[in-house]
């Protein structure tokens, strides 16, 4: 990604964004990207923090990745639909932001359904964003983003039929703990924290690097050939 990327990470929860790929962006910070938080609820169903807890904490959040921040009512923590309505209030923000690249979760069944739902309505909106012809977005210019990846929140939500791009992020790693320590009340009844550095250090030694994290596309990248490509993770 250039330093002039603009990125636009939508997450269904407080939370979500950093645990899944705050690594990446706090490195996508640091190149100099725009970097866009869109939260799709305040966590009202979670069974720790208050609504008004969870936005303060999405708020330090977004401050120390250097990113702003927005909030969107998609029906509610827990009760998140793959809508046309939600679709079109993210592709709205999309074209306000003038994102270039979206980040959503992955649309894998098996994780809460309120990521999967918000994997469904970023995909939407990148389509929706860019017709000229769609009335409910006339007052903001369209808008095509370049690239669209998918995120995993959780181990089971890792795709597993589709290859990611691996980032190095082992420069990051002691900002990403401060990053999703921000959440605090979510660290009352699972070790998050431990969950997501374990996992960054798995892939990281399988990529021959200390930590590493990773994105999905949702379609085939465009090289120029050969020596432009990225080297695969696998250390033969």
């Amino acid at each position: 990604m250039s330093k002039e990327t603009t990125i636009l990470a939508v997450g269904a929860h407080p939370d979500d964004i950093e645990f899944g790929c705050g690594a990446i962006l706090l490195k996508e910070a640091e190149a100099g990207s725009r970097i866009h938080f869109l939260v799709c609820s305040k966590g009202e169903s979670g069974s720790n923090g208050t609504p008004e807890e969870r936005v303060a904490e999405s708020e330090a959040a977004a401050a120390r990745c250097g990113a702003s921040l927005s909030f969107l009512d998609c029906g509610g923590d827990g009760r998140i639909v793959a809508s046309p309505r939600n679709a079109m209030e993210v592709a709205r923000v999309i074209r306000a932001t003038g994102a270039s690249v979206l980040l959503a979760p992955s649309r894998v069944e098996n994780q809460h359904p309120d990521h999967v739902a918000i994997g469904k309505v970023a995909m939407d909106a990148a389509r929706l964003a860019r017709y000229a012809g769609v009335s409910d977005l006339a007052e903001l210019k369209p808008h095509a983003i370049e690239s669209l990846y998918f995120y995993a929140i959780t181990p089971g939500a890792e795709p597993a039929a589709q290859l990611p791009f691996v980032f190095d992020v082992s420069l990051q790693i002691e900002a990403w703990r401060e990053l999703m320590s921000c959440h605090q009340s979510q660290m009352k009844t699972r070790r998050y924290l431990d969950l997501q550095v374990s996992r960054a250090r798995t892939l990281g030694l399988q990529a021959g690097c200390e930590y590493a994290q990773a994105l999905w596309p949702n379609d085939p990248v465009l090289v120029n050939g050969l020596n432009s490509a990225p080297r695969g993770i696998r250390l033969f």
